[in-house]
């Protein structure tokens, strides 16, 4: 099953979004590295279209799509060099197919650190690089020595040399503007930053009005470096409040009476199962 990892810096809100994207009970605490050894559950992908046919087709059964979600321990700066969870926390993101960057934007006392997003997209996005740097800069070396008598290996050189000039100045991969056929000949070194990402900023309750300027504020920012990086603006602690609402008549008064409609939690996911590139096919 194709999966997906969030991650962030400590207390920016990943275990509270995995316990309400998989309804998990996964410890969510203000203190750093709550999380140490990753969680793993299961995110089923809301579609309405599977309830219509089923009551179409009058199964007794239906089965949603879903896709595997990875809680990862709180990154710190200084990660690529083994501080906090260092290399655990790395070999951790590299068993995920895409990444999902979870981003503080509130304001709370018990917590530590910055509520600016773009910093922690800032300190994420340095280590993340300075991670994929080491291991381009190897590659590349062997590749130079081996390109006048390995064809393949001459082949790699040119986006290595890319990818390298990228990382060094500390920006992923994903933000590089490098051609999909660069990309194609990294895949295979399972790279940090060479994978598909979508990013979450976390608002507090009584912040929900910031949204759409907090959405707007990284978004300009990935833009600015040409990504294509969707950006979804969300309370995930009210998510994750209605997520354990069963009835969803219930689920939805509650959303609707914060001003949230379907929640930001729905959009996610099915962003996230796209991004994975997957698709969904109906049967009876």
């Amino acid at each position: 099953m194709e999966r997906f990892g969030l991650v962030g810096l400590p207390n920016a809100g990943k275990s509270s979004l995995y316990n309400a994207l998989t309804g998990g009970g996964a410890l969510a605490a203000p203190y750093a590295f709550a999380t140490k050894d990753p969680n793993i559950g299961v995110a089923k992908v809301p579609d309405d279209r599977v309830d219509r046919l089923g009551a179409m087709s009058k199964t007794k059964t239906l089965i949603h799509a879903s896709v595997q979600v990875v809680d990862i321990g709180g990154l710190v700066e200084g990660a690529s060099k083994g501080e906090g969870l260092g290399n655990k926390f790395l070999a951790n993101i590299r068993e995920v197919d895409a990444i999902v960057l979870v981003l503080r934007a509130f304001e709370d006392d018990d917590v530590p650190g910055p509520s600016d997003p773009l910093e922690h997209l800032r300190v994420v996005e340095i280590e993340l690089a300075l991670a994929d740097l080491e291991t381009v800069e190897k590659r590349l070396k062997q590749a130079t020595r081996q390109a006048k008598l390995d064809k393949d290996a001459a082949a790699e050189v040119e986006p290595l040399q890319a990818a390298y000039d990228a990382l060094s100045q500390g920006l992923p991969l994903y933000r590089a503007g490098l051609s999909e056929d660069f990309r194609a000949v990294l895949k295979p070194y399972f790279l940090l930053t060479n994978r598909s990402v979508l990013a979450v900023v976390n608002v507090g309750e009584n912040e929900l009005d910031k949204i759409p300027a907090m959405e707007k504020i990284v978004r300009d920012e990935f833009s600015s470096a040409g990504a294509n990086v969707e950006v979804i603006g969300m309370c995930v602690q009210l998510e994750a409040e209605a997520a354990t609402i069963v009835d969803p008549v219930e689920r939805a008064e509650m959303l609707e009476g914060f001003g949230l409609g379907e929640g930001a939690l729905f959009r996610m996911v099915r962003s996230a199962y796209h991004l994975l590139g997957l698709r969904t096919y109906f049967t009876t």
